[in-house]
C-alpha cells in the first residue's frame, strides 16, 4: 500500500502508550489508560460515571450538565442512530443541514421520515440561511439536524447562528440535535456546545473518534438536559450492546483535563498542516482548483476542473488517482449528493488527519489534477 494513501476523516490516531505519555502526572498518581485489576464484566449500561461526568463537562459551557445529562454509546454512529431513532418516525418531518454525514438524513428516511434539506452553497462559504431554515418549519416538524463542525465542508455555525437557530426550534418547540463528532476541532472561530445555551430540547452527540484521535475506542455519548428524551434514550439503549469496560476506562483517561487539552493541542496542529498543505495546491493549480478552507472538523471539501474547465467526474478521478498513484481521496457528489447526483460535481473530500501523509502524495496528486 502507498504510505500516500489516505486514512479515515479523524486526527492522526493516538497509541496507548502515546496517550499515557500525555498524562504523565495521572500515571504517577497510578491512574492509567486501562486498570489491570478490574475483572472485565460488562461495563455499566449508561457508561460508567466517571466518564459520563467528564462528558458532561466538556459540553457544559455556559450550563452546568451532570453525568446524568449523558448516556454512553458505542461511537457517534450509534450515538446518532440511537438519537435518531428514538425521535421520529412515519409521519414526522425533520429539517437537516446539508451537505453533511448521510446518516444524519438518509437513516430519517429510511424510517418513512419526511425530510427538508437545508442547503448550504459554497459561494456562500457553505454558510447557513438561518432567514431560510425559519420557512422551511412544517407542523409536523419534529426536529432540526445540524452538523457542526460539518462534514465535509469545515464550516463552523457561529454562535450567534446557533441561537438564532435555537429560538426558530423554541417557538415551535422543536426538538434541536447537533452532531457534534468534530467538536472541538476548531481553527478560526470556536462553537459553543449546542446543549450548553439554554434550550431544554437540544441535544449533542460526539465520540472519541475524530477529535481525539481515538478511532479504535468505540466510544461515543448522547448529551441532552431534557430529563424526558434522556430516559427514552436510556430505555431503548437497554436494547443494544453494551460498550466495553476497556474502551470506558481509556476514554476516561483520554478526557482528564490535562490529556484531553494536550491532545487537541497536536491535533489542531496537525489539522491546521494539512490546510496549508491543500490551501497550497489549490493555489498552485488555481485554474483547476478551488476551495474554501476549512474553519473546523478534519476534511477538505475540493472542488477540481478537467484541463477544458468542466467538473470532473469525481468517481471516475478518484479512481484513477488510486490506480495509478496509490492515493485515497473521497468522490465528493458520489458520498454526499442527494436526492440527486451532480449537485457536488468535480468535489473530493481529502482528510486532513495525517499531514505526513498527505506532504508525500502532493506532488504525484498535483501532476495528476494538471493531467486529467
Amino acid at each position: 500500500m502507498n504510505p500516500a494513501q489516505s486514512k479515515g476523516s479523524y486526527a492522526s490516531a493516538i497509541s496507548l502508550d502515546e496517550l499515557q505519555k500525555l498524562g504523565p502526572e495521572l500515571i504517577e498518581a497510578g491512574h492509567h489508560a486501562i486498570d489491570a485489576s478490574h475483572a472485565l464484566t460488562y461495563a455499566p449500561s449508561r457508561g460508567s460515571d466517571e466518564l459520563r461526568e467528564r462528558v458532561a463537562e466538556i459540553h457544559s459551557g455556559d450550563a452546568t450538565l451532570t453525568a446524568d445529562h449523558v448516556v454512553i454509546t458505542q461511537g457517534s454512529l450509534m450515538a446518532n442512530y440511537l438519537v435518531l431513532t428514538t425521535i421520529c418516525g412515519p409521519g414526522d418531518h425533520i429539517i437537516c443541514q446539508y451537505p453533511t454525514f448521510g446518516q444524519l438524513y438518509l437513516l430519517p428516511k429510511f424510517m418513512g421520515v419526511d425530510v427538508t434539506l437545508w442547503k448550504a452553497s459554497e459561494d456562500k462559504g457553505w454558510a447557513l440561511d438561518v432567514d431560510e431554515l425559519a420557512t422551511l418549519v412544517k407542523p409536523n416538524t419534529k426536529a432540526i439536524v445540524v452538523n457542526n463542525p460539518c462534514n465535509p465542508t469545515g464550516f463552523v455555525l457561529p454562535r450567534a447562528d446557533c441561537e438564532r437557530i435555537i429560538a426558530i426550534a423554541r417557538r415551535s418547540n422543536l426538538i434541536l440535535i447537533s452532531d457534534e463528532v468534530f467538536r472541538p476541532l476548531f481553527y478560526e472561530q470556536s462553537a459553543p456546545p449546542m446543549v450548553s445555551l439554554g434550550y431544554q430540547r437540544t441535544i449533542s452527540t460526539s465520540s472519541i473518534s475524530k477529535a481525539y484521535g481515538l478511532p479504535g475506542v468505540r466510544i461515543g455519548w448522547v448529551v441532552t438536559p431534557d430529563a424526558e428524551l434522556m430516559k427514552k434514550f436510556v430505555t431503548v439503549k437497554d436494547y443494544a450492546i453494551n460498550i466495553s469496560r476497556l474502551d470506558d476506562g481509556v476514554a476516561t483517561f483520554a478526557l482528564q483535563d490535562t490529556v484531553r487539552t494536550r491532545i487537541l493541542a497536536r491535533n489542531i496542529a496537525l489539522m491546521k498542516e494539512s490546510i496549508s498543505l491543500v490551501d497550497g495546491l489549490v493555489q498552485r493549480t488555481g485554474s483547476q482548483c478551488s476551495w474554501t478552507p476549512a474553519a473546523g472538523a478534519g476534511t477538505a471539501f475540493v472542488k477540481i476542473l478537467s484541463k477544458d474547465g468542466t467538473p470532473v467526474d469525481d468517481v471516475d478521478f478518484c479512481e484513477r488517482l488510486v490506480e495509478r498513484e496509490g492515493i485515497s481521496v473521497i468522490p465528493g457528489d458520489h458520498c454526499f449528493s442527494e436526492p440527486a447526483p451532480g449537485e457536488f460535481k468535480g468535489y473530493v473530500r481529502i482528510n486532513l488527519g495525517e499531514p505526513q501523509r498527505l506532504r508525500a502524495s502532493l506532488d504525484a496528486l498535483e501532476a495528476f489534477i494538471r493531467q486529467y
